[in-house]
């Protein structure tokens, strides 16, 4: 009897362990599309809607965590490569110090960067296939990869969850020389309209997982339209997707 007790013992402390356990979520991503993990601009819906599809998005829109990164303003823009815009255009940005203007060598806009001790929060959604060349354009400079395997809170069923983090040459920490390195004000106008959406909790973990900047560089931008942009550079970065 004592033996059989003995036995008993482990058995319960695993059933009660395993009852304890949070059952996550399943999150189901349907044939034709994929799922993305949006960390800086595509945790904004006004900004998906109103600037990537021009549409309304209806599917699955929730937050979540992704394990293993850390976000920073880390991705850099260089300002003699035409920028794209959501109304296909192509600009350069210039800013304004006492009237003066400056053109900064580069933009720079969040990214992520592994950690294994991190974990981000962001937004998971789903994106049909046919709409990743739109995400792919807006995020030039970036690398679109599978994380499928970092997110936290969900079990993913049925396609892959992709990312974005920022190609080697396109890296780069940000110091305090505006002539250098600016972030746009427009920019952090949308993270502000993502956290006004999500709330303040959303925000202040945001801010907790997020590397600061100094705020000399944050400045408000201006554009010059670019009629006859040099493309070279930017259809080499478009035939790094793949479809």
């Amino acid at each position: 009897m004592k033996l059989l007790f003995t036995l008993m013992i482990p058995a319960l402390v695993l059933l009660l362990l395993g009852s304890c356990q949070e059952k996550l979520e399943t999150f189901t991503i349907p044939e034709g599309h994929v799922a993305m993990f949006g960390y800086g601009s595509l945790m904004s819906k006004n900004l998906i809607e109103t600037g990537l599809l021009d549409k309304a998005y209806n599917g699955p829109f929730l937050p979540a965590h992704l394990k293993g990164y850390k976000r920073s303003w880390t991705f850099a823009w260089p300002t003699d490569l035409p920028l794209y815009n959501v109304d296909s255009t192509f600009t350069k940005d210039y800013i304004l110090i006492e009237g003066d203007t400056v053109y900064p060598k580069y933009l720079h806009y969040l990214n992520i960067r592994e950690d294994p001790n991190t974990v981000i929060n962001g937004v998971l959604y789903i994106v049909p296939e046919a709409d990743l060349p739109n995400y792919d354009a807006w995020e030039l400079g970036y690398e679109r990869f599978e994380v499928t395997h970092l997110i936290q809170g969900y079990t993913i069923e049925g396609g892959p969850v992709f990312a974005y983090k920022a190609l080697t040459d396109f890296t780069l920490e940000p110091n305090n020389d505006h002539t250098q390195n600016v972030i746009e004000r427009s920019y952090v106008k949308i993270l502000e309209d993502a956290f006004g959406y999500w709330g303040k909790e959303f925000e202040a973990e945001y801010h907790k997982t997020t590397e600061p900047f100094d705020p000399a560089i944050l400045h408000e931008t201006h554009k010059i339209l670019l009629t006859d942009p040099a493309m070279e550079k930017v259809e080499e970065l478009k035939s790094g997707f793949n479809y």
